[in-house]
């Protein structure tokens, strides 16, 4: 079960991961196939945690983490969303570690 930020619980469904995979990274150079992977990463993580309920932000925050390796465009789109930025500086706060580490 995913326990939504409201307190909701749903059926884990994988192929709404999928999506947000998908939606993150369109129009981008990963593939099906390592959408498909990065998929099935975040669902061996959720397993591995060993509960029955997993929250929907843990859930989101394995994206990420998958994401950032993946495609950093993805992480990028993918984290305005999930962590609902509501000024330019909270999107450039997130942004700044990772021009850092590309110099």
């Amino acid at each position: 079960q995913v326990v939504k930020k409201n307190g909701e619980r749903q059926p884990f469904n994988r192929d709404k991961v999928l999506g947000g995979f998908a939606l993150a990274c369109r129009k981008r150079p990963a593939t099906p196939e390592d959408l498909e992977s990065a998929t099935d990463r975040v669902v061996l993580r959720c397993l591995s945690e060993g509960d029955r309920e997993i929250a929907s932000s843990r859930v989101g925050q394995l994206v990420l983490e998958d994401l950032l390796d993946l495609d950093r465009v993805g992480y990028l789109r993918f984290a305005s969303v999930y962590q609902e930025f509501a000024s330019v500086e909270e999107f450039q706060r997130m942004l700044e570690p990772l021009l850092r580490e590309r110099n």
